[in-house]
């Protein structure tokens, strides 16, 4: 009787010296036994040589499992390709954590191979110091998207990012910014047609507010109130004054039409009377005039 590689890749024969023999005498039992990382799924281990034949293997063999190798904190596990023997378990961690120990376990003849690593938070130094600035919390160390804020000394002003966050890989971002010195001064607020009317007078520094008015015949659009901002500018904008319609009196026009008649008969003469009115002087009539009011009765 023989065995050939090709049936018993994953057994081992017992005892072991009878694997080294070539020819086994009539009634010869062996058994088998899977192979490390193996574990039998049933069947009978032993076979029989019989009449020159060896009885039918009953047992099979398949991979181990090594089962979940467990859970990482801020981080995740990756089974490639999956979690039987020889198969491997690969730790990755989120973002803003740091993998400490071996990313890599192996499942071998008894289990999982070595220990889960941990996921710790990134953290940072403190962020640098800017010139006439500081910047707020002061810490020795920053966790995984922890901020500061910087600020600048008085007549300084910022330029550049702010906050600044630390980062995935330990640094804080973006550049710090830097304080440049400013001196806030606004001009004249002059508008046409308007003038200065009360507050503060030249120079115009940070936070001077001043009111203005318009000129008679102008009405304003916009505040009167101006302050002047860090930017050198009035907020919230100069208004403007523009020109008032003018009111004008209505005027009624009378028109008297004169009809002269000519007959070539005798004329003749009407006779009545006829009384007017007078009227004094006013500002649109700047003379005596006289009205028409009623006529006696007229006689021929």
């Amino acid at each position: 009787c023989r065995c050939t590689a090709e049936s018993c890749w994953c057994l081992t024969l017992f005892p072991g010296n009878d694997i080294l023999l070539n020819e086994f005498p009539e009634g010869t039992k062996v058994t088998f036994a899977c192979n490390p990382g193996y574990v039998s799924k049933g069947g009978s281990p032993s076979i029989t040589c019989t009449t020159g034949n060896w009885s039918p293997l009953g047992m099979s063999c398949e991979r181990r499992s090594c089962g979940v190798v467990g859970e990482v904190e801020n981080g995740q596990i990756d089974y490639q390709p999956g979690n039987e023997f020889g198969d491997k378990a690969v730790v990755t961690c989120n973002t803003g954590h740091l993998l400490v120990g071996k990313d890599t376990l192996v499942c071998g003849v008894q289990g999982w191979e070595g220990r889960l690593p941990l996921c710790e938070v990134v953290q940072c130094e403190s962020p640098p110091q800017i010139v006439d600035g500081s910047f707020s919390p002061v810490k020795s160390t920053y966790d995984y998207n922890e901020v500061v804020q910087y600020t600048c000394k008085r007549d300084y002003t910022l330029n550049g990012s702010n906050p600044l966050a630390c980062s995935d890989d330990g640094t804080f971002k973006p550049d710090p910014p830097k304080c440049i010195r400013k001196l806030v001064k606004c001009v004249e607020p002059e508008i046409p047609n308007g003038f200065w009317s009360s507050g503060a007078r030249p120079p115009y520094g940070y936070l001077s507010a001043v009111i203005l008015e318009c000129s008679r015949g102008y009405r304003m659009i916009g505040s009167a109130t101006q302050k002047c901002e860090k930017n050198s500018q009035w907020s919230p904008g100069l208004p403007q004054c523009i020109a008032q319609p003018k009111t004008t009196m209505p005027t009624t026009t009378t028109t008297t039409t004169t009809t002269t008649t000519t007959t070539t008969t005798t004329p003749r003469i009407l006779t009545g009377t006829v009384h007017f009115k007078a009227q004094k002087p006013t500002a649109l009539n700047q003379g005596w005039q006289t009205h028409f009011t009623s006529c006696d009765k007229w006689s021929l």
